[in-house]
C-alpha cells in the first residue's frame, strides 16, 4: 500500500507540474552551473545502477539561466529513462557544451533503441512504448512529457532519435544568457 501511495503522490506532483506549465507560470529564474547539475544527477545513478556505465563529458563550466530544480529534473528524467529501459551493461553518456547560444546537453545509449514508429509518440503524454509494460516498472508515462515541458519554459528544444541498430539520443538547447546577463566565473578560490 505504501507503495501505491508513493505512486499516486509522484503522479500528482508530476501532473500539478505539467497544468502549471500548461498555464504558462513562469519558472524560478536563476543563473544554474548545468555542469555541476550534470555530474550531481550522474553520481546518483552509478549509485542506483552500478550495473551501468555512465559517463560525463563536460569539459567547461556551462551557465544558464533558469529553474534549477527543474533543469534538475530534466537530467534525472533522461537519465533515469536511460536506466530504466535499457538493459544491464549498457553505456550512458552524459554530454554538455555551448553551442550556437545555446547549452547542449545529450543524453545517449547503446541500448536496443527505440522503433521508428515509436519515436513520434516519446512526448506523448501517458504513451509508453511497450504496452505490456507495468506501472510498477514503466512508470506514468510522463517523464518525457515533463522533460518537453519544461525545456519548451526555457524557450529551448528537445529531440530524441535512435537511428536503426539501436542507441537512442536526447539532446537539449537551452538558450545561452548574453554576455551581459552571465554570471562572473568562479575563479576556484575562496
Amino acid at each position: 500500500m505504501d507503495g501505491e501511495v508513493g505512486r499516486m503522490r509522484l503522479l500528482v506532483e508530476e501532473l500539478s507540474l505539467l497544468a502549471r506549465l500548461d498555464a504558462g507560470r513562469p519558472l524560478e529564474s536563476d543563473h544554474v552551473d548545468l555542469r555541476r547539475l550534470a555530474a550531481d544527477v550522474v553520481e546518483d545513478a552509478r549509485v542506483v545502477a552500478p550495473d551501468r556505465t555512465v559517463r560525463l563529458h563536460a569539459p567547461a563550466l556551462v551557465q544558464v539561466t533558469g529553474d534549477g530544480p527543474r533543469l534538475q529534473q530534466i537530467l534525472n528524467n533522461l537519465i533515469g529513462n536511460a536506466i530504466q529501459h535499457n538493459p544491464a551493461g549498457t553505456t550512458i553518456d552524459v554530454s554538455l557544451h555551448e553551442a550556437h547560444g545555446t547549452a547542449v546537453v545529450r543524453v545517449s545509449d547503446d541500448g536496443p533503441g527505440i522503433a521508428p514508429e515509436d519515436l513520434r509518440r516519446v512526448f506523448d503524454r501517458f504513451w509508453r512504448a511497450e504496452a505490456s509494460r507495468s506501472r510498477a516498472r514503466g512508470g506514468s508515462g510522463l517523464g518525457l512529457s515533463i522533460v518537453q515541458a519544461v525545456v519548451h519554459a526555457h524557450h529551448g528544444t528537445v529531440e530524441v532519435t535512435s537511428p536503426p541498430g539501436g542507441g537512442t539520443t536526447v539532446t537539449v538547447a537551452l538558450p545561452l544568457p548574453s554576455p551581459q546577463d552571465r554570471p562572473p566565473v568562479p575563479d576556484g578560490t575562496s
